[in-house]
């Protein structure tokens, strides 16, 4: 027969059981002993053993809390550190994406044929489905934040005048950022209406946009957007978390992927239609405008990299 164990040894074990193997020696031994001394504590004022012991494990609350406060554990998805954040810059993408979304969506189905209220209905779904990509992916990269004990212990630091600049510069940073959202989702937004809406009759009768049609249809230029659209996360991520090293390698890698492939496609004319150049009476105009789009990719993403590094090499100075 196995002795029954008391309602201490069972909140200390539930407490040790969420918390890692090499915290929990000194955590029992610290518990046991803050347990012991109240339930003294309120054995010397007259109360009994048993009602002692209860009124002190109900004090310190439920178990898995309390490991949580031992451990540094969020118990909560967004807490009230980055929530405010979180609301606005959620409230900014969904308030600027999803319309201009559903404002593309509806002409380029209105432009391929399709009547009016199937054009109205089919966006109208398809900017749910983004708004709702938008909460979650925005949701996903705030929950890793909070989660990220450097971050947490950055914004509950104790401020000192030195601080001050590097306070100044993260909210240019913010600005930067927005401004970076809105100027990608301009780009996108006039790349694809210039290619559907702005399509013009091609030699073979079939309408053709600026951008090469084999690299439209086979998806390669989608994987461009992707790409684009997954760096907002990210620097968010930096934002937050604040520019390092790794941030910066990491920043140069979205870069390339999307300089590389643009300025190589640009310069050996393979991104834009001479059939489009040709329809609207500019023959030499893909050469012209490839010239454009390798000077402009070059400086967005030259900039974009060497920012990287100038604000993880201003961090390091500031530590």
């Amino acid at each position: 027969m196995t002795a029954t164990s008391s309602p201490t040894d069972r909140y200390v074990a539930a407490t040790l059981r969420s918390l890692p193997e090499r915290q929990r020696q000194d955590i029992e031994a610290e518990l046991r002993a803050l347990i012991a001394d109240a339930i003294d504590d309120r054995r010397e004022a007259g109360v009994d053993a048993d009602s002692a012991e209860r009124q002190v494990l109900t004090e310190l609350g439920a178990p898995a809390r309390l490991a949580a406060s031992y451990s540094d554990r969020s118990l909560h998805l967004i807490g009230p550190e980055f929530y405010l954040d979180y609301v606005r810059i959620l409230k900014l993408l969904l308030s600027t994406l999803v319309p201009l979304w559903f404002v593309i969506f509806a002409l380029v189905t209105f432009a391929d044929g399709s009547p009016a209220d199937v054009a109205f209905s089919g966006a109208l779904y398809s900017a749910l489905e983004t708004a709702m990509s938008i909460a979650f992916f925005t949701t996903l990269v705030f929950a890793i934040i909070e989660r990220v004990s450097a971050v947490r212990t950055k914004r509950t630091a104790t401020w000192d005048p030195s601080s001050l600049p590097e306070v100044r510069d993260r909210r240019d940073r913010f600005s930067a950022l927005i401004g970076g959202v809105i100027f990608l989702a301009v780009i996108v937004i006039s790349l694809v209406l210039i290619q559907t809406v702005g399509a013009v009759e091609g030699p073979d009768g079939a309408r053709v946009g600026p951008v090469d049609s084999g690299l439209w249809e086979s998806g390669v230029f989608y994987i461009a957007l992707l790409i684009a659209i997954a760096s907002i996360p990210f620097h968010l991520l930096a934002y937050y978390t604040g520019w390092s090293t790794l941030n910066a390698i990491a920043n140069t890698v979205f870069v390339a992927l999307l300089a590389v492939p643009a300025v190589w496609l640009a310069a050996s004319g393979r991104l834009l239609s001479d059939d489009y150049f040709r329809a609207v009476g500019w023959p030499a105009g893909a050469d012209v405008i490839a010239v454009v789009v390798i000077v402009f990719v070059l400086l967005i993403t030259a900039s974009d990299a060497i920012g990287g590094w100038v604000r993880a090499s201003k961090k390091r100075r500031t530590r």
